[in-house]
């Protein structure tokens, strides 16, 4: 995982009747001591979210694009591309009057399957240490469950013009920066992760509906546990790897059946946990239970719209038998 450029540059808007203040570092940063365990906090960051997007560069906002082909063919250094597009950043920022305050972090990654790009934007938080004197002190750190946006560019596959090459994620309270992140990046979306996942389970579906009952379900959860351990690495499920992880079967089945051929699934974590697990709540009632019960222990009436449960929890059960019993 060689690191071969690292840089980091602020940026703040902390008053929207103001323009963004932009800090550059005219430097690059030291790559030996500290960026490969940022960029493998990063990973691991980007892997857990749920909300990731795929996409591409839009042909109608070439600006990004732009600096990023000049730094790849050596027209400009990185750094000044770090400092070029912090600044539009800040543009950005001033056109839709949006707070914003931290550090754009920029590393690339040279790998046998092709260099990447990554850019994160971490906060800094306030806290005590303890000095040598035991006097308490205030310090500043970087916080990185308080990572912002990330964003993940396949610079080989930018090359070969693919369908996606950028992953592009948000943090907690991000929503109102997701427009101007996007609008910075020139970023459009490509993929449908929700309508490609309900077409593959459907596939898994209609393909164990025709096994044994004791083969199907102990199928259905081995596709849905590989599926999630590959969406948390940040992996797509590539159909051919289904042979050897899943069922050689099944591979077969979805690429006779696909509606557009593809090699892979990029998958949508909450279609995949509803596809076992039947969930719902409101104001006073929460229920959960295996999409395997229906039909047996919990049956519907869809005309009645009316749920009926046998096989309670044995600590729910006590609870209701000592309420009837009080009463």
């Amino acid at each position: 995982m060689p690191v071969t450029q690292f840089s980091i540059q602020r940026i703040e808007k902390v008053d929207t009747q103001q323009a963004s203040q932009v800090t550059l570092a005219e430097q690059p940063h030291d790559i030996e001591h500290h960026s490969h365990s940022i960029i493998s906090e990063f990973k691991r960051i980007q892997g857990s979210r749920a909300g990731r997007q795929y996409g591409t560069f839009s042909p109608e906002h070439p600006g990004f694009r732009a600096l990023l082909i000049q730094w790849r063919e050596e027209q400009i250094p990185f750094v000044r591309f770090a400092q070029q597009v912090t600044r539009q950043l800040g543009l950005q920022l001033d056109q839709h009057e949006e707070l914003f305050q931290g550090y754009l972090c920029f590393i690339a990654e040279h790998l046998e399957r092709g260099d990447r790009l990554f850019i994160f934007h971490v906060r800094q938080t306030a806290a005590l240490t303890l000095n040598s004197e035991i006097e308490l002190l205030e310090t500043d750190y970087i916080e990185f469950s308080e990572t912002g946006f990330g964003v993940a560019i396949d610079l080989q596959s930018l090359s070969e013009d693919a369908d996606k090459y950028i992953t592009l994620s948000f943090g907690r309270g991000d929503r109102g920066i997701k427009p101007v992140v996007c609008e910075w990046l020139g970023y459009m979306d490509t993929v449908d992760k929700k309508a490609e996942t309900e077409h593959f389970l459907a596939l898994v579906d209609t393909y164990c509906n025709d096994l044994p009952s004791e083969e199907s379900q102990p199928l259905r959860e081995k596709v849905i546990d590989y599926c999630m351990d590959q969406d948390k690495a940040g992996e797509a499920v590539v159909f051919s790897a289904l042979s050897d992880h899943v069922d050689a079967g099944l591979e077969r089945y979805v690429r006779q059946h696909q509606e557009t051929p593809r090699e892979e699934l990029i998958p949508d974590r909450k279609q995949l946990r509803n596809y076992l697990r039947f969930t719902g709540k409101n104001n006073d009632v929460s229920i959960s239970f295996a999409s395997s019960s229906l039909g047996k222990e919990v049956e519907f009436d869809p005309n009645q719209e009316v749920l009926m449960i046998r096989n309670l929890p044995k600590t729910l059960l006590r609870q209701l038998k000592k309420l009837h019993d009080e009463s």
